[in-house]
């Protein structure tokens, strides 16, 4: 069929091509996947495919690499990071071997059938932290005087919506917040929160060291805690992944 459309002054894709976009793209990826894995069969290499948020990225995958490698030294693996709902996505389409999210306690779970195993990794917690010359302009209880910026997750975003449901951002709100910054990325949410610009939500296993060594200043007491999951899902069909996560 053609690939184009071709009008004056305009080309694009045929609106077929358009309309299944995705889907097309996912077909491509599937068959690099397959065909990756018989390149690792026939070199007598396993290959795992691992999926996780940027957020996770950070700090708490390589931890997970490092588990696997070390239960299977010669194991491959490939990591591929996207925001929460991407990685659903690919997971469900069958183009990774595990999937590493966050879940939100007392939030609704990922609605998988009984096909699909679910184990927590860890426990971990967002957090509001502020740095830079902010830390230094707290009241003695370590709240923020006055009016105070806030770095801001877009709504559509999985921490923005979290936020936004437990009611924490409102409160911060009333009391003297107002939004200078809108990132969907923690990592950068975290480096503005150094930098000083405002207060930001932060996992806590990414600031860690940085609340260790006073760079952060935790203001959860005043603002609240909302607290998460790391959670690792596999295909039960998978013996692969199966076996990895129960030797973990």
């Amino acid at each position: 069929m053609p690939l184009l459309d071709r009008a004056p002054n305009r080309v694009g894709l045929h609106p077929t091509l358009d309309a299944n976009a995705d889907e097309i793209r996912a077909t491509i990826r599937r068959i690099e996947e397959l065909r990756a894995r018989l390149r690792s069969a026939g070199a007598g290499t396993a290959r795992l495919v691992v999926v996780t948020q940027h957020a996770l990225a950070a700090r708490i995958t390589p931890d997970a690499l490092g588990a696997i490698h070390r239960v299977e030294p010669t194991m491959t693996m490939r990591l591929r990071t996207m925001n929460r709902e991407d990685c659903v996505s690919f997971f469900v389409r069958g183009d990774a071997d595990l999937l590493m999210i966050y879940e939100a306690r007392g939030f609704p779970p990922l609605p998988f059938d009984d096909s699909i195993s679910r184990r927590v990794w860890m426990p971990d917690t967002l957090i509001p932290v502020c740095g830079g010359a902010m830390r230094h302009s707290l009241a003695s209880d370590q709240k923020p005087k006055g009016r105070f910026a806030i770095i801001r997750y877009p709504e559509d975003s999985h921490f923005g919506q979290l936020v936004s449901r437990s009611g924490n951002e409102t409160a911060m709100m009333a009391a003297g917040g107002h939004v200078v910054v809108e990132t969907a990325f923690s990592v950068a949410a975290l480096e503005l929160a150094l930098a000083g610009i405002g207060v930001a939500w932060i996992p806590h296993s990414m600031c860690i060291r940085k609340l260790a060594s006073g760079e952060l200043v935790n203001l959860g007491a005043h603002f609240g805690l909302i607290p998460l999951d790391v959670s690792l899902f596999h295909a039960k069909k998978n013996r692969q992944a199966q076996q990895i996560v129960a030797q973990l």
